[in-house]
């Protein structure tokens, strides 16, 4: 009987705890119609997967990741972002943020896509809520090889989904 009432003691401090960005490394992420993987789906194991396909792309999860309570639960949620490398030149960017349900990630609605070759300069979660993410991104005038053009999205979430917010 006691071991019982440990293990629920545990389970719901861990269900309080919520997540932490390193529960994004292994997870099955819903790119949808996206992503270039028959079924949209993106097992990542230690943050990384490569598509079996004969010249499939590879994902990667980034370093730039945050933690906090996006749906106003009390609970830590996370946010980051998946790198899809093609076999091509391009390199695409998708932030992605998982809802702490009993403990359990659940994604966050569609992704939201950053751009092919952007680069990712911070992922953030405020007090109120707020998931913001700074990143540099390419003009219609930029080279492929070299963005300008600096961007700070900001996110809430509304109805377990990801909602951007305009300035």
């Amino acid at each position: 009987m006691l071991v019982i009432v440990l293990l629920v003691i545990g389970l719901d401090a861990q269900a309080k705890r919520g997540l932490a960005p390193t529960d994004l490394e292994n997870f099955t992420y819903d790119f949808g119609d996206n992503a270039s993987v028959e079924g949209g789906k993106v097992p990542l194991a230690g943050g990384r997967w490569k598509n079996p396909d004969e010249g499939g792309s590879s994902f990667t999860l980034l370093t730039q990741r945050a933690s906090g309570d996006l749906d106003g639960d009390g609970v830590a949620d996370v946010a980051g972002i998946i790198l899809e490398a093609s076999t091509g030149t391009g390199s695409f960017s998708y932030l992605f943020a998982l809802l702490s349900r009993d403990g359990q990630p659940v994604q966050a609605g569609p992704p939201e896509w950053l751009g092919d070759r952007s680069v990712i300069e911070r992922v953030s979660i405020a007090r109120n809520g707020i998931l913001s993410v700074r990143y540099v991104t390419h003009k219609d005038s930029d080279p492929a090889c070299c963005p300008t053009l600096r961007i700070d999205d900001r996110y809430r979430v509304d109805n377990g989904r990801l909602v951007g917010i305009t300035k």
